[in-house]
C-alpha cells in the first residue's frame, strides 16, 4: 500500500500523520496514524536538531504502524518559521537527507509550506475553494485561499514591527497600563497586582530591570495574557480595553485580505485558531460580532487540524503528479 505523510512541525511538538494515498482522512482523529514528538520549528531548535527530530518521529511512525519505507510516496510539511524561499531550500536539503538515510524512493514527492498554510488547508471545508483563517497566539495573522488555488496573507511581521492582536502585544499593552497607572497617567488597574504577582515583582519599577535587563523571551510576555483575560473577568475596565483593542486588530487581518481578493464575501468560511481565541471568550465574542456586522464572513469552528491539512495537501500533490 502507498503512504504520504503531513507533518506539523511546530515550536513546541510536532505531529505526523500516515495515510493511505486511496483512502479519506477519518472524520475521527483519535482514529488516524499519528506519532507525536518534540518541537521541529528550524528558528527555535536549530535545522541539525530539527533534522535529527523528523527522522526519529518519521521512522516512529512507521514502525508503529509497519509501513515501509518504500511505500512512502510523498511527504509534506508545514514548518512554523518558514515562508521565505531561502529557508525552504535549507528544509528541503534537509529532507532530502532524512529521505536518503532511510532509504525512500527516488521517486517521493515532498512539499514544504507554512506552518499557517497547513492549518489554513486542515481548517477549511473540505469542498470549500474559499476560506480565511486568522491565527491569534504568541504571534498573530491571518491567510486566505481564493479559487482554491490563490493563497492571500496579512501580518506575520514578528512582534517588533506587528503581531497586532497577539497574546504577545496584549501582555506588552498590559506592562504598559501598568506603568500608565503608577505614573497616574492612566486608570487603575488589578492588573498590577496580578501581573507583578505572576512575574515575582514587588513594585511597577522593578519592571524596567526585568524588561530591558533580563529581556524576556516573546513567549513569556504572550503568557501574561491570562491575566489580562482573567483581569477583565473580574470587571476590569482596562483589562476589557486591551482584549477589544486585540479583536478589532484582527478584524483588520479579515478586511485586508477582502482588499486583496474579492473572491472574499460575507458568506466566506472565517475560521479562527490560537490560544487566544481559546480563552478569551471576551475576544472571540466581539471579533464574531464585528465579523458578522461588517459582512466579512461567517465565524465557524476549524474543520481538521494543521496536520490533517498537511496530509491533504501531501495527497493533493502526488494525486496531481500521477494524473500527468
Amino acid at each position: 500500500m502507498e503512504y504520504v505523510i503531513g507533518i506539523d512541525g511546530g515550536g513546541t511538538k510536532t505531529a505526523c500523520l500516515f495515510s493511505p494515498l486511496i483512502e479519506g482522512l477519518p472524520n475521527n482523529e483519535s482514529e488516524a496514524l499519528i506519532v507525536i514528538g518534540e518541537a521541529s520549528n528550524p528558528h527555535v531548535v536549530g535545522f541539525d536538531v530539527m533534522k535529527t527530530r523528523l527522522q526519529q518521529l518519521i521512522v516512529h511512525g512507521m514502525e508503529t504502524f509497519a509501513i515501509k519505507p518504500s511505500e512512502i510516496i510523498g511527504v509534506s510539511c508545514g514548518l512554523a518559521g518558514v515562508g521565505r524561499p531561502e529557508e525552504e531550500q535549507q528544509v528541503e536539503k534537509v529532507l532530502q537527507r532524512i529521505f536518503l538515510k532511510l532509504d525512500f524512493s527516488e521517486d517521493s514527492l515532498f512539499t514544504i509550506h507554512s506552518d499557517s498554510y497547513i492549518a489554513l488547508r486542515g481548517a477549511i471545508p473540505p469542498d470549500a475553494t474559499d476560506g480565511i483563517l486568522v491565527i491569534s497566539g504568541t504571534g498573530s495573522n491571518a491567510i486566505g485561499l481564493a479559487n482554491g488555488e490563490d493563497i492571500y496573507r496579512s501580518g506575520g511581521w514578528g512582534h517588533i514591527l506587528g503581531d497586532e492582536g497577539s497574546g504577545y502585544q496584549i501582555g506588552l499593552k498590559a506592562l504598559n497600563q501598568i506603568t500608565k497607572s503608577f505614573d497616574l497617567r492612566g486608570q487603575d488597574t488589578i492588573l498590577s497586582k496580578l501581573i507583578l504577582d505572576e512575574l515575582a515583582l514587588e513594585h511597577p519599577k522593578e519592571l524596567i530591570s526585568y524588561m530591558y535587563g533580563r529581556q524576556p523571551e516573546k513567549s513569556e510576555i504572550a503568557r501574561l495574557a491570562k491575566q489580562v483575560i482573567k483581569a477583565a473577568s473580574q470587571g476590569d475596565v482596562v483589562a476589557a480595553e486591551i482584549l477589544q483593542e486585540a479583536a478589532e486588530d484582527l478584524l483588520e487581518h479579515v478586511e485586508s485580505l477582502h482588499k486583496k481578493s474579492k473572491r472574499f464575501n460575507e458568506h466566506t468560511p472565517v475560521m479562527t485558531t490560537g490560544s487566544i481565541f481559546t480563552y478569551s471568550k471576551k475576544v472571540e465574542e466581539h471579533f464574531t460580532r464585528m465579523i458578522h456586522e461588517k459582512k466579512l464572513g461567517i465565524v465557524q469552528m476549524a474543520n481538521r487540524s494543521p496536520v490533517y491539512g498537511a496530509a491533504m495537501i501531501a495527497k493533493e500533490s502526488v494525486t496531481k503528479r500521477l494524473k500527468k
